[in-house]
């Protein structure tokens, strides 16, 4: 009957031609295309509890909000379409709706809706992917690959990344008596191993290193694992800068032909922990000509090729290794010096050459696409920079006016007076940012020199800072956030240059004092020797930061709350 229907209108057939091609009733087809009747909300059979156009609005917002994150459960969908029976003065009461009316409305929507269980994102991740970092990273990728030609040399540019593995496993379903709950003996969670993995775009993998926990390395551990495996131990049974280094010194570079040249550099894509870029990694990389490119911070789920389609696999077939195991070696656990070999069994079946391909043409690596990323990966992160998430992301599914219209009275709402800086007695200081690692190299010319200068104007600001007897003295702090949120500081302020975790949301500027006492410190924390924390909160008005409970008589401040530092409040 549709068919019918766009038959007469769109191609300008005649009623009894549509109906005679389609098999439809000629007087039906001719109610429909005289707008009689509305050709796609017409059904067969009783009438729904609610209509077509009721029925859509909902299944827009189901899915508006499953793509931001918040989906609904299926006992949840019922509530609010009880709520909306309600509010329509259909019913006297908001009790849910029947399972009868659910599995009927995904019936008559399966095209658009389906009951699916939904991947964990944490919300560090959602909030971090968003589409200026994943385009500003692409850009930077694109400049790196063009500058070495590395598009036609797919054996340059690997990819490292960890996971941890435990005895413990997830048990598959077995067979068993109908009715019965059975049960699947598993090893304890006694301890986490990390395996290293690296792979290039050729679909080349580089053989497993192992971190296990503990003081003293066995050769035993390794028994039975693939051949050039190596391992080492470590206090927590994670990587660190000096494990992330021997890695690459004893086992990455060996093994793939002792490093790059000048006119064939290595590009090596990892994420931004910081055991993976210390500052002094970054000369020891470029001697050797390697490329460390830094992923933006909390989006491996979307850009890191192993962590995409290579570890899932992975996981599957570790459990089902350790299932197996079990199997056979009934009354015993698995240990870590069963790990090595496990995990090597489930990584040469999920390292084949077709997924690590596969990973690479999945984040968008090679070929290089930066359309590769759906929009609806990037759809959570609205949820933590919009005051109205669900309008913002049915303007972009809507097409590009409709986000203007939005984008326009966003700022017809918006009203955002200027601050009336002579209230605050704060002394002004310059602002500076230090340069982020993520999404671009960090062994480049261009990442140093902006290393430098921050450096050079740090140092420049910390000697200009005399602060006059009786004046507070103040250092902005740059964090992006639009409200003032609660966090802590050490008593004991470092004054030592630190390694800063580039996989970290903020990042901190050290000696940044008290718009208050001018201080770091406050100076009345000896008075209270049980307190081993000083909290902050950042003023609303002039930006400046002030210890709680020390300087301001305020104990907590809650997120999006209204915050103003005394001087402020003149």
């Amino acid at each position: 009957m549709i068919l019918a229907y766009q038959a007469v209108k769109e191609k300008g057939w005649n009623v009894e031609k549509a109906a005679r091609s389609f098999g439809v009733p000629a007087q039906t087809l001719r109610d429909r295309t005289r707008g009689a009747i509305d050709p796609y909300s017409c059904r067969t059979g009783p009438k729904t509890t609610l209509t077509y156009e009721e029925e859509e609005t909902l299944v827009v917002h189901a899915e508006v909000m499953a793509e931001l994150g918040y989906g609904f459960s299926n006992r949840q969908f019922q509530v609010m379409a009880g709520e909306l029976m309600n509010h329509l003065g259909r019913r006297t009461e908001t009790k849910p709706l029947s399972n009868n009316w659910l599995y009927a409305f995904l019936s008559r929507w399966k095209h658009r809706l389906a009951s699916l269980t939904p991947r964990k994102l944490e919300s560090t991740r959602a909030k971090s992917t968003t589409p200026e970092a994943v385009d500003n990273y692409f850009k930077n990728l694109e400049e790196i690959m063009t500058k070495y030609d590395l598009q036609s040399k797919p054996q340059l540019i690997y990819n490292v990344d960890e996971t941890g593995i435990q005895p413990d496993h997830r048990p598959p379903n077995v067979i068993a008596t109908p009715g019965s709950k059975p049960q699947a003996v598993t090893s304890p969670r006694s301890t986490t191993t990390t395996l290293i993995a690296c792979a290039n775009a050729l679909g080349n993998a580089i053989p497993p290193y192992f971190i296990f926990k503990g003081k003293r390395y066995y050769e035993d551990l390794l028994e039975g694992a693939s051949p050039g495996s190596r391992g080492v131990v470590s206090d927590s049974g994670w990587s660190n800068s000096t494990i992330f280094k021997r890695y690459l010194e004893e086992h990455f570079l060996p093994l793939i032909g002792g490093g790059g040249t000048k006119d064939d550099p290595i590009l090596l894509i990892l994420d931004g922990h910081a055991s993976h870029v210390p500052p002094s990694l970054i000369e020891w990389a470029k001697e050797r000509h390697l490329i460390l490119f830094v992923l933006p911070a909390h989006t491996s789920h979307v850009l890191q090729p192993l962590d995409v389609a290579v570890f899932g696999p992975f996981k599957t077939f570790y459990y089902q290794e350790c299932a197996s195991f079990m199997q056979r070696n009934m009354g015993q656990i698995i240990s870590r010096y069963d790990m090595a070999q496990l995990s090597c069994r489930a990584n040469l079946k999920a390292m084949s050459p077709v997924n690590v391909q596969s990973a690479f043409r999945k984040t968008g690596i090679l070929p290089l696409n930066r359309d590769i990323v759906s929009q609806d990966k990037l759809f959570p992160c609205e949820t933590f920079r919009e005051e109205k998430p669900i309008e913002k992301v049915c303007a972009i599914k809507s097409g590009k006016e409709a986000v203007q219209e939005f984008l326009r009275l966003k700022a017809e709402n918006i009203k955002s007076p200027e601050p009336d800086a002579s209230k605050c007695h704060c002394h002004k200081r310059k602002l500076f940012v230090k340069p982020k690692p993520g999404g671009r190299a960090i062994t480049e010319d261009t990442y140093l020199d902006d290393m430098n200068k921050y450096e050079t104007d740090k140092q420049a600001e910390k000697e200009n800072m005399v602060p006059k007897k009786g004046t507070s003295t103040a250092l902005s702090k740059v964090l992006p956030q639009s409200s003032p949120r609660p966090s802590t500081s050490g008593v004991n302020v470092r004054r030592d240059p630190v390694v800063v975790d580039f996989d970290s949301e903020d990042e901190i500027i050290d000696d940044v004092p008290c718009c208050v006492c001018g201080k770091t410190t406050p100076p009345t924390l000896r008075n209270n020797p049980d307190i081993k924390i000083v909290s902050w909160a950042q003023c609303d008005n002039c930006s400046h930061w002030v210890h709680l409970r020390f300087c301001t008589e305020i104990r907590v401040v809650r997120r999006h709350s209204n915050f103003k530092c005394i001087h402020c409040q003149i």
